[in-house]
């Protein structure tokens, strides 16, 4: 499960699919619209809104932000994201869990692929 984190990552840094970026793009709309039909919902975005940012964004403005996102947009933060220290977080048999510095390497990685000691199929 983990060297198909780091490989997604990793795509995620090369070339965005403009069909699927597209179809995400519409998918969070969607998403946002309805789950903001919920007045519990939008007392919730509220506050969260405006602890974080100070203001509140109408749910127009963020379909807005969310339409201009680009390829390049994606590309840029996945890349800033990969060329940072991963985060790593388990929880449950740790056993065959690779090592921060094996998943560090998978990330810097061109493939994302881990060590073969971790592969099921070598």
């Amino acid at each position: 499960m983990v060297e198909i984190i780091t490989k997604e990552f990793v795509l995620m840094g090369g070339t965005v699919d403009v069909v699927e970026l597209e179809r995400a793009k519409t998918q969070l709309m969607s998403m946002l619209m309805m789950n903001l039909e919920s007045r519990p919902v939008i007392f919730e975005d509220v506050g969260r809104q405006v602890l974080a940012t100070h203001s509140r964004k109408l749910p127009h403005e963020l379909c807005t932000l969310i339409r201009n996102v680009k390829p390049e947009d994606i590309k840029r933060v996945a890349s800033k994201m990969l060329r940072g220290n991963p985060a790593v977080a388990a929880l449950g048999n740790l056993a065959d869990l690779p090592s921060y510095e094996h998943i560090h390497v998978a990330l810097s990685s061109r493939d994302g692929r881990l060590p073969k000691t971790y592969r099921l199929f070598r």
